[in-house]
């Protein structure tokens, strides 16, 4: 009998936690040993796309992790910075927002920077935006329903 009350009380517990977390603008920190990443959910409007926002999962992120690793030399990059970046990757941390594109494809966009602990104190609590800095800070976007990357945006040399 006192189990099942424990039970019960635990399930109480964690649904209203459960809640709070959900309704949060505050990213969820998820931390692996080749990536350290900042998880927006639907309710931060830190970044304003067109678009339903939804909230991504683990499991969302560890595909685009995994098409960052095969895929980002094959990107576009005016700046020729990318050999670098892709040399460097684990070192930057990740915010991910997602939303869902015009043609109804959940798409993530991933904000990426070097940790210098400059800049990034509050990276957990909102979207990190520089001007400048070069392949230090850079962005790039992720279909999930394609396994695609495209539109890497590089920032400009100070």
């Amino acid at each position: 009998m006192k189990k099942n009350v424990l039970v019960i009380v635990f399930l109480i517990v964690s649904s209203g936690l459960f809640a709070q977390v959900k309704d949060s603008t505050e990213a969820w920190h998820y931390s692996t040993k080749d990536y350290d990443c900042a998880i927006f959910p639907k309710a931060n409007n830190d970044y304003a796309q067109a678009g339903k926002r939804f909230s991504p999962d683990f499991s969302d992120i560890d595909k685009a992790e995994h098409a960052l690793l095969e895929q980002l030399l094959l990107q576009r990059d005016s700046t020729k910075r990318i050999a670098d970046i892709n040399r460097h990757l684990k070192k930057y941390k990740r915010q991910y927002f997602g939303y869902t594109g015009t043609n109804g494809h959940k798409i993530l966009y991933i904000n990426l920077f070097w940790d210098d602990n400059k800049y990034v104190k509050d990276w957990l609590k909102q979207m990190m935006m520089v001007q400048g800095g070069s392949a230090s800070y850079w962005n790039i976007k992720y279909d999930l329903d394609t396994n695609k990357l495209f539109d890497m945006q590089i920032n400009a040399d100070e």
